[in-house]
């Protein structure tokens, strides 16, 4: 069954953003499930006018499929999702990434309700007992907006290099994300602010992703994403630490480089060798790399996947089993905001993707954010990007609380936000008591005060 119609004030819009974007209307989509008693529901409403009010208020689509008893009309969810909208102020693309989800959605519903016993093996949910009413006040708001970033836009190209990102360290006697209370991390202030040293950058490209390394003789590398703007192609840039200055070296030298992006330079060791999965998504890879010479020479050692949009994988062993956490893409969605694992018994043989995949389809709590950790409580700590307003707004730490080959569950234990003045906060790594994260921050390109301030 196709959408209904928009209200006036929306179809006024969506021909705006036809005319000024070549967008397509994806008004007349079918997201009707097949099977009759499969349901979407849309922030708790069945009518999909809650989604274009969602999207007009610039908020986060809460995407649900559930089974609905034709008897009792009680419901069971199959298949949910948080959808990450990458574009909020642009309606038809942002609804044609929701579509396209409730399609994904609707086909993981009926697979699992294929393989159940019974559809009251899921879990009980509720739809809410009135439709939502969108308003044209909530359209003419949403195109103001619009129209107005659009106009700030231009002038601030100009004068800021948006989403800048640099790398940032401190040095503490007890890591932070080791101790055992970390409900101090819900905001950007006292602890969570202080100490951290930025690192030297450059205006001509930004640093981010930022992983560590420590030596068996005590020294540190940091190996992370340099992306030139002229390029904007990330390239695997490494730094090491002086021990005699207690600084880190100025000048980062180029250590992997591809005539595709690279990033998230994940490392790890086995049987005495040193290892880096970076993010290839660019060649629809994962790549894993052998350190030749480290830490300078790097060569390909193993195709991990093919023909696979994945990005931030990391690797985990828990003493028995490999574990292969990362963020697929499909049907066109984006990577921000679900999760996948794989298994294996060897981090070189083949992978065996886990049946509950993906085991996270949130845009606040999917993405990998750094390596995995056990906190001073001796949990499993996964750090998650929260991609909720923007990607890698910040970071959420979620404890791994089961990890089978057969199931998997986690919770949130703390939010950490931005240190002030910064807009985001996307990868976290520690060793010893060194703990280095990424920043995200506004860089000025022109300052129209500094001719007047010189010539007075």
């Amino acid at each position: 069954m196709a959408q209904p119609a928009y209200p006036p004030v929306l179809q006024w819009w969506t021909r705006i953003e036809k005319r000024l974007y070549d967008e397509v209307d994806d008004a007349s989509r079918d997201s009707t499930p097949a099977r009759a008693s499969l349901v979407v529901l849309y922030d708790g409403h069945e009518n999909i006018e809650a989604l274009w009010k969602t999207l007009l208020q610039c908020r986060t689509p809460h995407l649900q499929i559930v089974w609905k008893s034709p008897e009792s009309g009680e419901m069971r969810l199959l298949a949910e999702s948080y959808v990450a909208i990458p574009e909020k102020l642009f309606f038809l693309k942002s609804l044609q990434t929701s579509l396209q989800r409730v399609a994904v959605l609707i086909e993981r519903a009926q697979r699992r309700l294929d393989a159940a016993a019974s559809p009251y093996a899921f879990p009980l949910v509720s739809a809410k007992a009135q439709p939502a009413h969108l308003s044209g006040l909530t359209s003419a708001w949403f195109a103001l907006r619009h129209l107005g970033r659009k106009v700030l836009n231009q002038p601030l190209k100009l004068l800021v290099q948006r989403g800048h990102w640099v790398l940032a360290y401190r040095r503490t006697d007890t890591p932070v994300e080791l101790r055992a209370d970390s409900s101090a991390d819900n905001s950007a202030d006292d602890d969570a602010s202080r100490n951290w040293v930025t690192l030297p950058g450059m205006p001509t490209q930004f640093h981010a992703d930022p992983f560590l390394w420590r030596g068996k003789n005590g020294d540190y590398h940091l190996f992370f994403e340099s992306l030139p703007y002229d390029t904007n192609r990330g390239v695997i840039s490494h730094i090491a630490f002086d021990p005699a200055t207690q600084k880190w070296q100025e000048t980062p030298r180029v250590v992997l480089d591809r005539n595709y992006h690279l990033s998230y330079p994940f490392l790890f060791e086995h049987d005495g060798e040193i290892f880096m999965i970076p993010e290839t998504c660019g060649n629809r890879t994962i790549e894993m790399y052998r350190a030749a010479s480290f830490p300078t020479e790097w060569e390909l050692h193993k195709v991990v996947m093919r023909d696979v949009v994945a990005a931030d994988t990391t690797l985990h062993y828990d003493g028995k089993t490999w574990w292969m956490f990362t963020s697929i893409t499909e049907e066109g969605g984006s990577n921000w905001d679900e999760l996948s694992i794989f298994h294996s018994d060897s981090p070189f043989g083949e992978w065996t993707a886990h049946p509950m995949n993906p085991v996270v389809s949130d845009c606040r709590l999917a993405r990998m954010a750094g390596n995995l950790f056990k906190d001073a409580q001796n949990r499993l700590i996964r750090p998650a990007q929260n991609c909720e307003r923007e990607y890698g707004a910040a970071l959420t730490f979620r404890e791994i609380t089961e990890l089978t080959t057969t199931t998997y569950a986690e919770k949130t234990l703390s939010v950490r936000n931005p240190p002030r003045g910064r807009q985001g906060l996307h990868t976290w790594n520690a060793v010893g008591a060194i703990t280095v994260i990424d920043m995200k921050t506004q860089l000025r390109k022109w300052n129209p005060w500094r001719g007047a301030m010189r010539r007075a």
